[in-house]
């Protein structure tokens, strides 16, 4: 009997850990037609082998099911791909981040004093979705208050992804088109700041403009890639995190209790959130030649979706996959495939990391006896995991 599966597929955003479980004992290497022709390999050593040999596995077709060229960082392979990692690299080291963490954590305050008089509300719109979306307009050097703009783009963009047309499919142009218009003039505004020698902000988008590689500058096509990435990797992502970890913990009060007694295991839980439930379930790679993966042919120039969820949920490595536990060690669960693995590693993980503790914190600290109240809602773009929204009640 054939296992049907394929993005579309309802059992995806309701049951992952069941489908990953079935695909991985059943059908380890999943063809389907729907809703176009793509692999799906599920395995932690295959997902392993394709986000790592880089040599085969490319990403200039893009990480949608879309056939699609051009773009950056996920859409690139070396020696472009290289070159863009360091382009913004300084911007995302280490300690580039924790000089952020005093601005951050005064920000999660700032958005939590707006609410936390309510008693109740929905904790994605209220919190999760504001913060990394506010961080990401420092980096870009847009107004705070247009979050409230890009917060109606950013998780239709992320559909594209799952869509055979990518950002040409009529549920998420508009979002395309609306994103494109607002930066192309933000852009261009900066692009003359800097040619008049006016001051600018030290920002991304500064850097993104000025940063030279081998006596070249990042085309402007280019500079609007990153920016649209940016947008919607660094801030839906860490949304997503967010509300899984704290759904997660409101389903276990022992486990909450745990956290609570013990503020170190706030780490613990981000980790292990990002393992049980990692916000993307999987991108995809194109090979640059015929691959045989357990008796499966694929052929070159094949879009195959390399499932970073399910490799996270494979027994084979992981001890009790389906059990929420933030007592796990850490250094092991940091091995998670969440943020990827190999060239495509994410760069933003730290700053995802430190967004979702500071959350975690403030919500320990301000929002006393924190209680579900009704059905979250499920997020719509098929290649995302966790919630639109989350209603909640406390105090």
């Amino acid at each position: 009997m054939g296992i049907d599966f394929g993005l579309d597929l309802p059992e995806l955003q309701t049951d992952p850990a069941g489908t990953f479980r079935t695909l991985r004992e059943q059908c380890p290497v999943h063809h389907t037609g729907h809703p176009a022709p793509h692999y799906t390999v599920s395995r932690h050593a295959d997902v392993t082998e394709v986000l790592r040999d880089s040599d085969i596995w490319k990403s200039k077709f893009g990480p949608g099911l879309a056939m699609r060229g051009g773009g950056v960082l996920v859409s690139s392979d070396p020696p472009k791909h290289t070159n863009e990692r360091l382009a913004i690299t300084k911007v995302f080291r280490p300690s580039a981040i924790d000089e952020m963490r005093d601005d951050i954590a005064a920000l999660v305050g700032r958005i939590t004093d707006r609410f936390v008089d309510r008693g109740e509300g929905d904790l994605i719109g209220l919190l999760a979705m504001p913060i990394p979306l506010t961080v990401m307009c420092w980096l870009l050097g847009t107004p705070e208050e247009d979050v409230e703009q890009f917060r109606n783009w950013v998780l239709p963009m992320a559909e594209g992804v799952s869509y055979a047309q990518g950002r040409a499919a009529p549920e998420v142009a508009a979002a395309y088109e609306n994103f494109f218009a607002y930066f192309t003039a933000h852009v261009r505004t900066r692009q003359a700041a800097l040619e008049s020698g006016s001051a600018v902000p030290d920002d991304m988008l500064t850097r993104l403009l000025t940063v030279e590689r081998d006596g070249s500058r990042i085309s402007f096509e280019d500079v609007l890639g990153f920016c649209q990435f940016l947008l919607v990797a660094g801030s839906a992502t860490t949304t997503l995190l967010i509300g899984n970890v704290l759904h997660r913990l409101l389903q276990h009060p022992d486990q909450m209790a745990l956290v609570r007694a013990d503020r170190r295991l706030v780490e613990t839980a981000v980790e292990e959130s990002l393992r049980i439930d990692a916000p993307v379930h999987g991108l995809f790679r194109t090979n640059d030649a015929p691959v045989c993966m357990h008796g499966v042919d694929i052929p070159m120039d094949s879009k195959v979706l390399a499932l970073f969820a399910s490799a996270n949920l494979d027994p084979e490595v992981w001890d009790r996959p389906d059990e929420f536990d933030v007592t796990r060690d850490l250094t092991q669960l940091r091995k998670h495939y969440a943020f990827g693995v190999g060239i495509h590693y994410c760069l933003g993980a730290p700053l995802a990391r430190m967004e979702a503790q500071l959350a975690v914190n403030e919500v320990l600290d301000r929002l006393p006896n924190l209680t579900l109240a009704g059905t979250p809602t499920l997020v719509k773009a098929q290649v995302l995991n966790g919630f639109e929204t989350l209603p909640v009640t406390w105090g």
